[in-house]
């Protein structure tokens, strides 16, 4: 028997059209809000410090193409960012060859590149939310979803806050090939107070890897899942008063907020861990003793999404 043809109104097409294309880039009308919003929430979301990366290259009128550097790598976006497919794209390189010769202080830096979206845009309270497939290599690589603001070294208030810092998400860190060690992801506080001093002599750094500071500010949880093969959702609700972290919309952890006030940008990065670098004089550096390594490697990005509950900070 012949089925009769069917053919639907425009709009209706259209519908099923956006409805499936929804479905394969994992936007649904749920997330269109944050992944673990009540009922009865009215979320604002703020695109000039998210986006989908559905357009053909990233815009980096929102997105700063040169951010500052750090320790131990250099981040080049020219190189090492892309947006393709509706997916954000960051890789990571040993560019070690380029520097055979060089001395120590010649290379540290520049033996490895990344890349690294950090918004123009700064905010404080609200709600974080990114997909993400994490990098293939491990160890070595961490993919991580964070917020951080300036350093100001003007303030000389004892106990003020200098500079706030959320990890939302930090994954395969551990420098250890023990098994389940990739499924370890990090939820983490750091934030610099003032010890009363001007300038760089008064920073004191609060760490999550400080014995003084990890009951405050660190946050350790291992998934059931290998975050490095399929994406998943990171989540963190930031209010005045508690930070509270979420994993596919499960709640991992939460911090009272008594320092992470100061306006921060939102960052995607790849950043660069052991075996290849080392802490030493407090900040990383290379470890000349390390192979070459599984490099390139790379993270995926679906879309980064920041909320305000009513349209101004909670």
């Amino acid at each position: 028997m012949k089925l009769p043809s069917i053919t639907l109104p425009l709009s209706v097409f259209f519908l099923i059209s956006s409805a499936v294309m929804s479905q394969l880039s994992g936007q649904t009308s749920q997330n269109v809000r944050p992944l673990t919003a009540a009922a009865g929430e009215n979320w604002v979301i703020r695109w000039n410090r998210s986006d989908d990366f559905n357009a053909r290259e990233v815009d980096w009128r929102k997105w700063q193409k040169s951010p500052e550097q750090f320790s131990g790598w250099r981040w080049d976006n020219e190189r090492n960012v892309t947006a393709q497919d509706g997916l954000l794209k960051i890789t990571l390189r040993n560019d070690s060859p380029a520097m055979k010769g060089k001395n120590e202080k010649d290379r540290e830096g520049r033996a490895y590149t990344s890349g690294m979206l950090k918004s123009y845009a700064k905010g404080t309270n609200g709600y974080y939310e990114a997909r993400i497939k994490g990098a293939p290599m491990f160890p070595g690589a961490s993919p991580a979803f964070w917020l951080y603001s300036t350093i100001d070294d003007t303030i000389t208030q004892a106990g003020e806050a200098r500079y706030s810092e959320i990890d939302i998400v930090e994954m395969t860190q551990r420098q250890s090939q023990k098994e389940g060690n990739e499924r370890i992801t990090d939820h983490n506080l750091h934030a610099i107070l003032s010890n009363g001093k001007p300038g760089v002599p008064g920073r004191e750094w609060h760490r999550p890897n400080d014995e003084r500071f990890r009951e405050a500010q660190a946050n350790e949880y291992r998934t059931a899942f290998d975050p490095r093969t399929d994406f998943h959702t990171y989540g963190c609700r930031v209010a005045t008063d508690m930070i509270i972290w979420y994993v596919d919309g499960v709640e991992v952890g939460r911090k009272p907020n008594k320092f992470w006030h100061r306006p921060m940008s939102v960052a995607l990065s790849l950043g660069l861990r052991a075996p290849y670098l080392k802490w030493k004089d407090n900040r990383l550096v290379l470890d000349g003793e390390v192979g070459a390594g599984e490099f390139p490697t790379e993270m995926l990005v679906d879309y980064v999404r920041v909320w305000e509950l009513d349209g101004k900070s909670e």
